[in-house]
């Protein structure tokens, strides 16, 4: 979808935010180099606590707990668990009643 994207055939996101820390965002990145795609800004949120990487910088960005950036991404991040967490027990069901 992303090389697609790049191509100009998809609607490209602004903004790419990664569930994970620095590792998932050096990840991420190395997965568009593979494409040969020229990523828009990606970011990742570090769960324990709660710390913003982003691309091109060296040190993390820490918000205080109350900020609204801060609780958007965790919204975003924990809306994104919750669809996937959702969609594998459809999957388990699936599989269950089909046994």
């Amino acid at each position: 979808r992303y090389r697609e994207a790049g191509a100009g055939q998809e609607l490209y996101p602004d903004v790419v935010l990664i569930d994970g820390g620095l590792g998932q965002l050096h990840a991420a990145l190395e997965a568009f180099a593979t494409l040969d795609v020229r990523p828009p800004m990606v970011i990742s949120l570090a769960k324990k606590e709660e710390l913003i990487y982003v691309q091109e910088r060296a040190e993390p960005i820490r918000l205080g707990r109350e900020n609204v950036g801060l609780k958007f991404c965790q919204q975003i991040r924990d809306e994104a668990h919750r669809f996937a967490q959702h969609y594998h027990h459809v999957l388990r069901r699936k599989r269950t009643l089909e046994e």
